[in-house]
């Protein structure tokens, strides 16, 4: 019986395309929130304005005052973002094209929050965007196809103090309520406890789920909220999450209507993570197999393209976090084994020690 793998590459003139798209991603000055919309003139009594008319998230109908028509500022400014509306539409045409052949792309909810995020320089001063969004973006990055995954939560982390140059600094609930996402914060279990999630009420999320997470690191073996001053917020501290932080790379979240330059977990470091967290959660919980299979992706993607910086990401691991890779090893091994990887069922073996060390390939 053929064995089927875990992920499929695209061609290279695809991946070319994608390099582009991300290129001039980056060179945006901001991004548009919502659909790219329109400039239009209105007049009221008497005077004309210029209004930018777009459709946000929630598929409604909006507005964005730009200044009378007149004013010399007001129509440089409708210039401008005139210029911002072409450049975004052709960033669209290139996501659909990528879209329709199997690039992960997000929800318009999604791309709303990651759009203000960006807008706010979090991503610029230090932020993460982690979970199965960075996921999805590395797999874009790698060039590669795989079977459809869930995609709602969006991981944000900080391993540090973010660095942003904005004055006044706008509180994180602040943000997330300029994307016009319904968002309310989750009480804590602990009711005289900080939250440090925001969801979408369930009278309001039609075909989302989504909820908003802001996480950060600590030391020892309990979760627990952590103050973050520079986001007027708390996030919820995570063991083992710091050796995912260090060393990130830039890459791009595919919305409907926006590409959004974040910053992502390095590829290999995220492989090895997931097989952690799968260690982290109980027997029954789908997150767990959630996490091993996407760890075996990984780890099938670069031992094949980079197997080198899979072992010098296990090596980095700490004791702790090295012992629990090895208990995700069984379930990893089924699933790599089973998919035909050969290359990457004994880089496992090798790393974990259920064999000799062979000469890498």
């Amino acid at each position: 019986m053929a064995t089927r793998p875990l992920f499929t590459r695209f061609p290279m003139g695809l991946q070319t395309t994608y390099s582009e798209l991300k290129q001039r991603a980056f060179e945006q000055e901001a991004l548009l929130l919502g659909t790219p919309g329109s400039v239009s003139e209105r007049t009221e009594s008497g005077r004309q304005y210029f209004y930018r008319q777009f459709y946000d998230s929630e598929a409604s109908k909006a507005t964005e005052y730009i200044g009378p028509v007149d004013d010399e500022n007001a129509a440089r400014r409708a210039e401008l973002l005139r210029a911002r509306i072409a450049d975004a539409n052709a960033l669209i045409a290139m996501t659909q094209l990528l879209a329709g052949v199997g690039y992960v792309q997000t929800d318009a909810r999604t791309q709303a929050v990651l759009v203000v995020l960006a807008n706010a320089h979090l991503f610029r001063g230090g932020a993460l965007v982690i979970g199965s969004h960075a996921y999805g973006a590395i797999l874009n990055d790698l060039g590669t196809k795989v079977a459809a995954f869930a995609t709602e939560d969006v991981d944000i982390a900080r391993a540090g103090p973010l660095t942003i140059a904005a004055e006044p600094r706008v509180p994180f609930a602040d943000v997330l309520a300029s994307s016009r996402v319904p968002l309310l914060p989750i009480p804590s279990l602990d009711r005289k406890g900080p939250a440090t999630s925001f969801a979408v009420p369930p009278r309001l999320r039609g075909k989302s789920r989504l909820r908003v997470d802001l996480l950060a690191p600590v030391s020892g073996g309990e979760a627990r909220p952590v103050a973050v001053p520079e986001l007027g917020a708390h996030a919820m501290g995570l063991p083992h999450l710091l050796y995912l932080l260090e060393g990130p790379v830039d890459s791009v979240v595919l919305g409907k209507n926006a590409v959004v330059p974040v910053k992502v977990p390095r590829p290999e470091r995220l492989a090895w993570h997931k097989a952690i967290t799968s260690e982290l959660r109980a027997d029954t919980s789908d997150k767990k197999q959630k996490d091993l299979d996407q760890a075996a992706v990984l780890i099938a993607i670069l031992s094949e393209d980079a197997p080198e910086s899979l072992l010098d990401a296990h090596a980095a691991l700490s004791a702790s976090s090295r012992s629990k890779v090895t208990r995700a090893a069984d379930g990893l091994l089924a699933r790599l084994s089973v998919a035909g990887h050969e290359r990457a069922v004994e880089l496992v073996r090798e790393v974990v020690g259920t064999r000799p060390a062979s000469k890498r390939r």
